[in-house]
């Protein structure tokens, strides 16, 4: 399966760029629909508050306005939430834990009327003390967020004698970290379109990473059954874990059933930034134990996760900084104490990276210092203490082939040090190179499943069970299925997820979806050419076993060839089309799992990395110009060469703003950054003058093709590169992100 191929690999257009790039693409905020009327929310504008009274009444008067809803009028569970964790209310229940909650739902018939019976609701708050540091908030007599406690998840993993190897350590590192509040700056903000109908079933449009779990959180608080819900996926501008949450959705269902008609709602940016999932803003105390040659004795952590006001995903975020907050090196004693934690601040769930960015900047970071103590160069550091194929990690799992290219990335990462090394800074200016090691965990165990349908005209029709959030999900699934088939790559469409026709494919995260698809249609794509070749012969009354297939051909006895599409358009005559659907489960191996790790800490396959960054610093005004990155990735082997290039580009900007730009954090005036004119993002001209991609193809057995994700991946390494080249070049270590001009010059 790893030998030559007609179309995986291969850098093909994706079919959606036109409409894309010209604007015609058709996103949620742009479905037509007849007597739409508007939702626009009425947000708490405290961070936490009792609600004493609620009177929609004033905004009921406005002509214009057809609901009011808060939730008491909501039918179904008073509650949503993911990971069994139902914490999260769609619209306020007694208190606010937020700025920017969601508090009543005023729909209108036009945005006008909504939006002033937004400004005439009465909400009568009772202001209560917020907490905001995740460390103050686990500790005794700290305010509550929730009645039962402030710490929703903690992970405690020991190995080894801690004690007994720092006694033996001769030298112990201590240090601490803190990484920011991240928003997911997608440029579409987050919207959905509802209509009831008359059967009393709903109908949504979502933009969204998990439709099928739109549906079940949607029936549950409408009170519906989960058949009468159908969530369909629309255009999607970008997601980044950021629209694996689907309270928007919720809401547009609740206001249709509430009129009996079509609600659309669509956030502004301010609404974005205060009420949907951020990366976790982490504390994190490490100390670090070695010998004087640089070999790792013991390490302990002690970390604290902001999850904000609700859970989301924050347990899994938390299993994940568990699993990754020793890096990729062998420490034969661990201890490690990961909590997770409700403050007041906008809530935390996925996005890009989920845990690892957090981690292994503090890893990474300590391996530079205790190279810089010791006197060792940092890469013949990392190369002493890697993983090699079979070691295991001390939460007992073994790393597989991902240790295969851990060598290869440190040996070019190497070259590529060297080489920029021999760079002299421009006037007036100090410069640096640093690397960094990256790893990230691919998938969960669950299944996805896809389906292909031959139509009459010899085209083959793809049912994604899962969305394609802008990364090309769909081309890849395309490209495979072309492959597998010997089809032209134009000959296979899409057809986007819609819970009433598509399977399940799950939720599209976890740097794991052309990997799960990839090998579901694998499956699909063998059970398609069966049933072509069982039609085939029955036609022709001869035995399945005398007929062969090949790139669309029927192959007779004699070498005859006869086109697979006057079979199929004959079996759509009969109303017998051919279809097959392909399920891959994602590989769960009890014997291999310890079981005294904690749910969700039992990744079974990994991605790796290694980027070497070069900078300029500015020593009066401590800026920091990147002027060349090398990004070095295994992709284990292309499926779309195009898409993987674009999403190693696409990681490393989202890096770089992690590294220097991205903050999001409380003003002095109580309020959050809640714009673009505050938080900044980088941009295409962000990307340094000289940069260049390693693409490493090192294939996972499992993988369809051999393909690895890389979707995550990409940003992991950036921040703690990009660290040690501003360290290299001022003498200043970085503890805190993002880096910036201030702390610097203080420095």
């Amino acid at each position: 399966m790893n030998g030559v191929t007609s179309t995986v690999g291969k850098a093909k257009a994706r079919k959606d760029a036109w409409n894309k790039v010209t604007g015609a693409a058709i996103y949620a905020a742009d479905i037509a629909m007849v007597d739409v009327y508007h939702g626009m929310l009425v947000r708490s504008p405290y961070h936490a508050a009792r609600i004493r009274r609620i009177n929609g009444e004033p905004a009921r008067q406005v002509p214009g306005v057809a609901a009011v809803l808060t939730i008491d009028d909501v039918p179904g569970s008073k509650s949503f939430g993911y990971l069994e964790i139902q914490d999260q209310p769609p619209l306020a229940d007694g208190v606010t834990r937020h700025m920017g909650e969601p508090v009543a739902l005023v729909i209108g018939e036009s945005k006008a009327a909504a939006r002033l019976g937004c400004t005439l609701v009465e909400v009568e708050y009772e202001k209560l003390a917020p907490v905001f540091d995740p460390e103050l908030a686990a500790a005794d007599g700290a305010p509550l967020v929730h009645e039962d406690g402030n710490i929703v998840a903690s992970y405690d993993i020991k190995e080894g004698d801690v004690e007994a190897a720092f006694a033996a350590a001769e030298t112990i590192l201590d240090e601490q970290f803190s990484v920011p509040r991240i928003h997911p700056g997608y440029i579409e903000p987050e919207n959905a379109l509802a209509r009831w109908n008359d059967d009393g079933t709903v109908r949504v449009f979502v933009s969204s990473q998990q439709p099928f779990s739109d549906q079940l959180q949607i029936a549950q608080v409408l009170g519906l059954a989960e058949e009468n819900v159908r969530v369909k996926s629309a255009v999607i501008g970008g997601g980044f874990g950021g629209k694996e949450d689907s309270s928007l959705a919720i809401l547009a269902a609740l206001g249709a059933q509430a009129v009996r008609g079509a609600v659309r709602i669509v956030n502004n940016r301010r609404e974005s930034f205060l009420a949907h999932p951020k990366r976790h803003a982490v504390k994190i105390r490490y100390r670090l134990g070695a010998k004087n040659d640089g070999t790792l004795l013991a390490l302990q952590v002690k970390a604290y996760l902001d999850t904000g006001a609700y859970h989301s995903f924050g347990s899994a975020v938390g299993a994940i900084v568990t699993e990754t907050v020793g890096g990729l090196y062998r420490i034969p004693n661990v201890d490690l104490e990961v909590h997770v934690v409700y403050t007041n601040s906008p809530y935390c769930g996925a996005m890009r990276g989920f845990g690892t960015p957090q981690a292994v900047f503090a890893v990474e970071s300590m391996m530079d210092r205790l190279a810089e103590r010791l006197g060792i160069d940092p890469i013949d550091l990392r190369e002493t203490n890697i993983l090699r194929p079979g070691d295991k990690s001390y939460t007992g799992m073994p790393l597989h082939e991902a240790a295969d290219s851990l060598k290869t990335c440190l040996e070019n990462g190497r070259e590529a040090r060297e080489r920029l090394q021999k760079i002299g800074p421009a006037s007036g200016k100090l410069s640096g190179v640093g690397m960094a090691l990256g790893l990230q965990p691919m998938g969960f165990p669950d299944d996805s499943s896809h389906r292909l349908e031959w139509l009459p005209d010899g085209k083959v029709r793809l049912y994604l069970g899962a969305p394609d959030i802008g990364q090309g999900l769909a081309t890849a699934a395309e490209l495979v299925t072309a492959e597998e088939l010997g089809l032209p790559y134009e000959q296979i469409e899409t057809v986007a997820v819609d819970t009433a026709i598509s399977p399940m494919g799950g939720p599209t995260c976890a740097s794991r979806m052309t990997y799960m698809t990839g090998n579901a249609l694998i499956e699909a794509a063998s059970m398609l050419k069966k049933q072509l070749l069982e039609l085939a012969a029955r036609m022709m009354d001869l035995s399945p076993q005398q007929l062969t297939y090949e790139q669309g051909m029927v192959i007779l006895p004699n070498g005859d060839k006869v086109g697979a599409v006057e079979f199929v358009s004959r079996a759509a005559e009969e109303g017998r089309p051919i279809k097959a659907e392909g399920t891959y489960s994602f590989p769960n191996p009890k014997t291999i799992i310890p079981q005294f790790l904690p749910l969700g800490v039992h990744q079974i396959l990994f991605t790796v990395a290694c980027q070497v960054a070069r900078v300029e610093v500015d020593p009066e005004l401590g800026t920091v110009e990147i002027t060349d990155l090398v990004a070095i990735h295994d992709v284990g082997r292309m499926i779309s060469k195009s898409a993987v290039e674009g999403q190693i580009d696409g990681g490393v900007l989202t890096g770089i703003g992690y590294a220097l730009y991205e903050e999001m954090t409380l003003k002095e005036d109580g309020q959050w950054v809640d714009s673009f004119s505050e938080y900044l993002l980088p941009t295409s001209q962000d990307l340094p003058r000289n940069y260049e991609r390693i693409i490493l193809e090192i294939p996972e057995e499992s993988g369809p093709y051999g393909a690895k994700g890389v979707g995550e991946i990409t940003l992991v390494p950036t921040a703690p590169a990009i660290a040690a080249a501003v360290h290299e070049a001022v003498g200043v270590r970085i503890n805190k992100l993002p880096i910036k001009p201030s702390d610097l010059v203080q420095a």
